[in-house]
């Protein structure tokens, strides 16, 4: 049984206008990640700021049983500063606390399997459970699978459509909606990735979209680059420079630069303002 529905999810993926069920286009994005060891990531972040202008913020951090720890450089600056993410707070240096808009965009990147980016997408009211529901209710395949009707059985949302984005065809989920807001989540219909987060808040669209280019690390892939949009305006745009695994040493040597890096920025106004907009907006 568990084979024949895997070579009916296999087909169905390649078939012409079909879209695949939600679960399992999570389950090839992100089962390819369970490497059970630390991965560091290191991400070159161009920020926008008030001015009109851009800076650059180089940003290091590792997921460790005590949680995500970030270590941040602003351009111009020979040092990092440490940070933590609790919940959905960041706390920069010692004091500084910067809520956070949504834990989807560091999720896209440190979700090991699909049950962890699923539930994070049921939490910010991107998914809901019902459009998990592969068939209808009381379809029992016994006997004969010539007698089954598969097709006849299979739901269809109306929250779920394919699309075409500038990155190619993508399945569209809107997992919630109201007069004012809306939340949908986009995934490349090849599954080889997430392609859009949007928000409607109030007729303001604000965006995060992956590009498809992929940084492979041994069977699991991550987005290359990421660029945040609110109201037509780029503010920010992400590229993920690397993700490696470190062996015991190499964890104890990152938590002891994190312990020894400063805890306040001195007389950098407009590496405050990048880090506010960068942490703020993810």
């Amino acid at each position: 049984m568990k084979i024949f529905f895997s070579l009916f999810v296999f087909f169905a993926l390649n078939a012409h206008g079909f879209i695949p069920p939600v679960s399992s286009v999570l389950k090839q994005i992100f089962d390819s990640r369970k490497t059970g060891e630390i991965l560091e990531y290191v991400f070159v972040h161009q920020v926008g700021n008030a001015a009109g202008g851009w800076s650059q913020v180089e940003e290091r951090f590792i997921l460790e049983p005590k949680g995500l720890k970030f270590l941040w450089k602003p351009l111009n600056s020979e040092l990092f500063l440490s940070g933590v993410l609790e919940k959905r707070t960041y706390t920069v240096g010692t004091d500084k606390k910067i809520p956070a808009r949504s834990l989807l965009f560091l999720k896209n990147f440190t979700a090991v399997s699909a049950f962890e980016f699923r539930d994070a997408l049921i939490n910010e009211k991107f998914l809901k459970w019902d459009q998990l529901k592969q068939f209808k209710d009381g379809f029992d395949p016994q006997g004969d699978p010539q007698s089954w009707d598969i097709k006849g059985n299979y739901l269809t949302h109306d929250s779920i459509s394919l699309v075409l984005l500038p990155s190619g065809p993508s399945i569209s989920v809107v997992g919630y909606q109201d007069q004012n807001s809306k939340r949908t989540v986009y995934f490349d219909k090849a599954g080889v990735g997430v392609s859009k987060i949007e928000w409607l808040d109030s007729s303001e669209v604000t965006s995060w979209t992956f590009d498809k280019l992929t940084l492979n690390l041994k069977e699991a892939t991550f987005p290359k680059r990421a660029t945040f949009i609110r109201g037509g305006r780029e503010l920010i745009q992400s590229e993920l420079v690397t993700v490696r695994i470190l062996n015991r040493r190499q964890v104890a040597d990152w938590l002891q630069s994190w312990q020894r890096a400063p805890k306040v920025l001195l007389n950098a106004p407009a590496a405050e303002e990048a880090l506010i907009i960068l942490l703020g907006n993810r």
